[in-house]
């Protein structure tokens, strides 16, 4: 079985941390290990064959081994670290190792501030990626792939704002940003590139003796 075919076959689930499942993503894992490999300073075109070669080792021993359940995430991480360091990449399993942190310390800071309808008070809430993908879900008709891949990049806009507190709307606004970047926002206005205008065609400016002709 090729890679593209254990991709999609969906016998392997990952639970993540928020408690929601998604079918094992062989394109997800490959990245992973390419952006460890980007991350420690090494070329990317000197280990893409290198990575390619690890990911599918990480699935072979997924599709080997028996689980009881869905496979959690953090395991997965684990092992891909595991693999990168015992075949002498161990400084590419520090830089996943070091982004798993990061990301998991960020979503403890960062805060969503609401309006609470019972009092109209303003509180808040620790950040959840799970609620986003809800929203574009519930809210927006998206699949789950869609909405988890769109989720991570809404997330990437809030880590990346420098606040420790984001309003519920500015987490709104964002995901409509990102809908409108993927043309998936209903009623969005199609905006048309105008034909460049010949040195002959250039409009007339305001005040030109040609408008009172």
């Amino acid at each position: 079985m090729n890679s593209d075919q254990h991709a999609r076959d969906g016998t392997i689930q990952i639970v993540k941390r928020d408690g929601s499942t998604e079918p094992f993503c062989f394109a997800k894992l490959l990245s992973c290990i390419q952006c460890g490999f980007q991350d420690s300073g090494e070329m990317f075109d000197r280990h893409s064959a290198t990575s390619q070669g690890l990911a599918e080792a990480v699935q072979t021993y997924l599709h080997k081994a028996e689980h009881d359940g869905p496979v959690p995430s953090h395991h997965l991480a684990k092992l891909v670290e595991l693999v990168l360091s015992q075949t002498g990449h161990s400084a590419a399993s520090m830089a996943i190792k070091r982004h798993t942190d990061l990301r998991r310390r960020q979503r403890n800071w960062i805060k969503v501030a609401h309006r609470r309808q019972r009092d109209g008070c303003i509180v808040q809430k620790r950040w959840s990626r799970r609620h986003v993908v809800d929203l574009l879900r519930d809210t927006h008709r998206l699949e789950s792939p869609t909405a988890r891949i769109i989720s991570g990049r809404v997330e990437q806009v809030v880590f990346s704002c420098g606040l420790k507190v984001v309003t519920e709307q500015f987490v709104r606004e964002t995901v409509n940003s990102e809908l409108l970047a993927w043309g998936l926002l209903p009623g969005a206005l199609a905006v048309k590139l105008k034909h460049k205008r010949g040195k002959g065609n250039k409009p007339p400016r305001v005040g030109d003796p040609k408008d009172t002709a």
